[in-house]
């Protein structure tokens, strides 16, 4: 198990290398849309639903609120509320006895799987069974593909020679997923391939490792299912075994902190596709929308979920309540007792917090003003700022906050809170706004780190942007395992995370390497690559004695013999390699021809 000074540099390296800019502690709302990777817009809106991406401050609006018409009792409290049924009093039922049961955590944080190697690491989530699927499915299809154009070019009256694929197997397919790798950690995914592919400009890796056109063929035929089985009402068809197996293995190798984030991750992509969403307080604007379950303390993916819109034509009813939920229940019991699920005001309702009650957890969000349990009493705009009106039912508090004059007020559902707390400083700030402004941003900060050393290259297909994130969201995940098991691992070091990238492309790209060096009939930009690279080239004569030591000798006509009587002998002369008798050899202690042995 790890322990929490491991987890501690683990969070230290992520929020050094790619959140420099970010702050816990919230200030004025962000309206900028710029394209860096630490710039994040306030609200979000998307075609189907509407969702926040925000943290709290004192400047924080909302929408729905509205001004009392009679100050004189606007800054008095009431003792009680009543909506929808529910009744909210001013006293706290903060009960002493025994803890509740979503306050004991029953597992310790930290990595379950130990791994040797980087690799070891990076395949515990593309495991083999969806590179074999990726394998199968991308042979089939380029097989179908030049089968069918052969057959085109060869209809006429001329032939033309035939166009074979050459099959893929899980070697070079890990070579090829090792230089998307390496090309991000350089900040060369958007690079021309023939720029990166010139051993002038850039590491010869990328010349070593496979030709400039097998790399274009690869990225062109790439599939994740058969076609022609497709089910066509399945809106994630095309990627539906490879994302489920994936899902799978998430939850299995790692324990999370105290708190985990419920939030959407919008992958850019401006292509054809039936659920592309749009979300203007993004910077890309345009994409594919995931739902992401982050642990706070590290930065590791719990479980995800990719939203495609309508199923069969209908709308999706209690679509926040149901993502949440769902994405909760890839944990196990024992693993969600006594956490805290932290989320913006988009998921934030009464049904949610009781659901994940049941299920042993507490939660904390910013509230809607439209939501239908929200007593219009703490909508109204309040003369005394920065006053905080607490508000109890049961195990669910109610947090109205005067964050800034002639604004409405923030407010908060939690069921981790029964107590009015409320920090002795200058804005009085609530200890449920400091708690939701420390927990919110592990999704966030997740989205940095991919935008920041990311896998993604400009495509027409949005499969292949759904397996770029997923490759993405597995190197960082493969990298808080390892940081676990070895916590010193370049603790000097800045940049940790693009080292981790850089020795993960270079340790899946050396098996391909290795053989390719031991293959022959190279260019000579390929042999200078592979020998930059330190690998030995094997000599064409060496090869051929390997190959003939290895063969079968045959019996065959002796070739310095007339066609009669034409002996047919076994032997085979050293120099030549041609069967040759005893009458026109020499042996000692090699057999020599007598043509060779002339020369």
């Amino acid at each position: 198990m790890t322990s929490k000074t491991n987890l501690k540099r683990i969070r230290e390296i992520y929020l050094r290398n790619d959140n420099d800019d970010l702050d816990n502690t919230v200030s004025e709302d962000d309206k900028s849309s710029s394209g860096s990777d630490s710039d994040y817009c306030g609200s979000e809106t998307e075609s189907n639903d509407t969702s926040t991406d925000e943290y709290i401050s004192k400047d924080d609006d909302s929408s729905d609120s509205y001004a009392a018409d009679n100050d004189t009792n606007i800054n008095i409290q009431p003792d009680t509320l009543e909506k929808n049924g529910v009744r909210w009093t001013k006293e706290c039922n903060s009960n002493h006895g025994r803890l509740r049961a979503t306050n004991i955590l029953k597992k310790k944080a930290g990595a379950v799987t130990s791994v040797n190697t980087i690799v070891d690491a990076f395949k515990l989530f593309l495991i083999d069974e969806i590179l074999d699927a990726i394998i199968l499915h991308t042979n089939n299809y380029a097989r179908r593909y030049y089968n069918q154009l052969n057959q085109k070019r060869n209809a006429g009256i001329y032939k033309s020679k035939l166009i074979l694929w050459k099959e893929l197997d899980r070697i070079e397919l890990e070579a090829f997923l090792g230089l998307l790798i390496q090309a991000g950690a350089a900040h060369m995914n958007h690079r021309s391939i023939d720029e990166l592919w010139d051993i002038s400009k850039n590491c010869p890796l990328y010349r070593a490792t496979m030709a400039l056109k097998r790399f274009q063929n690869l990225l062109r035929f790439i599939r994740f299912d058969d076609r022609l089985q497709r089910n066509k009402s399945d809106r994630l068809a095309p990627v539906r075994y490879i994302l489920e197996s994936f899902a799978k293995q998430l939850p299995r190798h790692f324990i999370p902190g105290d708190n985990v984030t419920v939030d959407e991750q919008l992958v850019p992509f401006r292509g054809r596709c039936s659920f592309v969403q749009y979300m203007p307080g993004k910077p890309s604007k345009y994409g594919i929308k995931f739902w992401l379950l982050c642990d706070v303390d590290v930065r590791y993916t719990l479980a995800l979920e990719l939203y495609a819109g309508k199923i069969n034509n209908v709308i999706q009813r209690n679509l926040s309540t149901d993502v949440v939920l769902r994405l909760i229940d890839k944990l196990s019991d024992q693993v969600k007792q006594g956490r805290s699920v932290t989320y913006d005001r988009y998921f934030t309702s009464f049904e949610l917090a009781d659901g994940l009650l049941e299920r042993k957890m507490t939660s904390l969000g910013v509230v809607n003003h439209k939501r239908s349990f929200v007593p219009g009493e703490l909508k109204i705009i309040r003369n005394n700022l920065y006053s905080s009106w607490f508000y109890f039912s049961g195990v669910h508090t109610l947090l109205s906050y005067q964050a800034k004059q002639k604004k409405p007020p923030i407010i908060l559902l939690s069921t981790m809170h029964n107590i009015s707390e409320v920090f002795d400083d200058e804005i009085k700030l609530p200890v449920m706004i400091h708690d939701y402004n420390q927990t919110k941003f592990g999704v966030d900060v997740m989205d940095q780190c991919i935008n920041g050393y990311t896998v993604r290259r400009i495509s027409k297909r949005w499969p292949m942007i759904v397996f770029f994130n997923l490759i993405d969201i597995a190197a960082i995940n493969a990298m808080t395992l390892w940081l676990c098991k070895y916590p010193n691992w370049h603790n000097q070091r800045k940049h940790v995370r693009r080292l981790f990238l850089e020795e993960l492309g270079r340790s899946l790209t050396n098996p391909h390497n290795t053989r390719r060096s031991e293959q022959s009939g190279h260019a000579l930009e390929v042999k200078l690559a592979l020998q930059s690279l330190g690998f030995v080239l094997k000599p064409k004569l060496l090869i051929n004695q390997v190959h003939m030591e290895n063969s079968v000798k045959r019996k065959r006509r002796c070739y310095m013999c007339p066609s009669h009587p034409g002996r047919k002998v076994q032997q085979v002369c050293d120099i030549c390699k041609y069967n040759v008798c005893r009458s026109h050899s020499s042996s000692f202690t090699s057999v020599i021809c007598h043509s060779c042995a002339e020369k």
